[in-house]
């Protein structure tokens, strides 16, 4: 497997150097300076997460990218790899053209953040710190997923800030198949790491791009016996660090209140709780405001938001104003669209 790999990359103009095992992968790492390093898990002399570990212990070649081409798919293994410090975890079989692309990407990304990290004789600026929002409906099927993705491009293209959407409504989510997206990793795997283990890098390998400014870290998107006591010191260090980095982070919480529902809403600047306008979903929203205080949570940051997802509505009648109104755009005239995205312009500004 390893002489096709090498065939291939020559092909695509690599040079590319052959270690026989652990040791030999090491020196040879030492003396070439590779742009990217290809580890097995299992090899001979010494496994790949030992290699791993001793490239990212050594000053000299710790900013070498690392990953992980292997035919295992134990899910430990690949949390491990990433605990030690590789860029990518794959798994075979794959097209080699994809082995291609994903050393092509990392060793860009790379090149990016040798750039970033460049002295600058600037005065730098001060990074504006984003806000935590949270989505949540006490009914399903209102458009919580819909109207989260439509939150992040307006304030990508009004407010021209970055968003991160963590599709917090598990297991299944709904943000990655609206988008067609296809991941590999999810938020679930990310809250496996310890707090003190995760970075922006950390979060970056766990984060999908849906276009300029606007990022996606998934549900698991399959069926899985979820714990409750999810590890939220992690979720917490998760959006601690992207906010002070600038990034706004808008979690999708589905509809289902369960303790880390409750804790994710608590952490929120602004709950954005949303209805269709229709009677029964008006009223699940009523009593979930009513219950807030019950539920540890400050009913003053709940905001309701009406998504006309089934139709114009009339007398709506909820216990609080409405920070805004999504209206009905199903023959798509331009009015209606115009008015859509005032609606998203109202949301903007409770930010900005």
């Amino acid at each position: 497997m390893r002489y096709l790999i090498e065939y291939q990359l020559k092909q695509n103009g690599y040079e590319v150097c052959l270690a026989k095992d652990g040791p030999d992968g090491l020196r040879a790492i030492a003396h070439s300076r590779p742009d990217v390093v290809l580890l097995d898990v299992m090899m001979p002399g010494m496994d790949g997460f030992e290699v791993c570990t001793q490239i990212k212990n050594n000053p000299e070649t710790a900013d070498i990218p690392v990953i992980f081409v292997t035919a295992s798919e134990v899910r430990e293994y690949r949390l491990r790899a990433f605990d030690v410090g590789a860029a990518e975890y794959m798994t075979k079989p794959f097209r080699a053209e994809d082995l291609v692309q994903q050393i092509t990407a990392v060793i860009e990304r790379q090149h990016h953040i040798h750039e970033d990290t460049e002295p600058d004789t600037a005065v730098p600026e001060t990074v504006q710190a984003g806000h935590v929002i949270s989505l949540f409906s006490p009914k399903g099927g209102v458009g919580v997923t819909t109207l989260t993705i439509q939150l992040a491009e307006a304030i990508a293209i009004q407010a021209e800030r970055p968003s991160v959407i963590i599709d917090f409504d598990l297991p299944l989510g709904g943000v990655a198949p609206i988008l067609h997206l296809f991941p590999r990793h999810d938020i679930v795997e990310l809250l496996k790491f310890s707090p003190e283990h995760i970075t922006l890098s950390t979060i970056d390998e766990f984060a999908l791009r849906h276009r300029d400014n606007v990022f996606i870290i998934p549900a698991p998107g399959r069926l899985m016996n979820l714990q409750t006591n999810l590890p939220m010191a992690a979720f917490k260090q998760v959006t601690d660090i992207l906010t002070a980095e600038g990034y706004n982070v808008l979690i999708d919480t589905g509809s289902h209140i369960n303790q880390p529902i409750v804790d994710v809403l608590a952490g929120a600047k602004l709950i954005l709780a949303i209805t269709s306008g229709q009677p029964v979903a008006n009223q699940h929203l009523n009593t979930f405001i009513e219950s807030a205080d019950r539920l540890g949570l400050d009913s003053r940051r709940i905001l309701p938001v009406i998504n006309e997802m089934a139709g114009p509505v009339r007398d709506i009648t909820l216990s609080r104003v409405p920070a805004a109104r999504i209206p009905y755009t199903g023959d798509a005239s331009e009015t209606k669209l115009w008015l859509k995205q005032q609606g998203l312009r109202k949301l903007v500004s409770l930010l900005y």
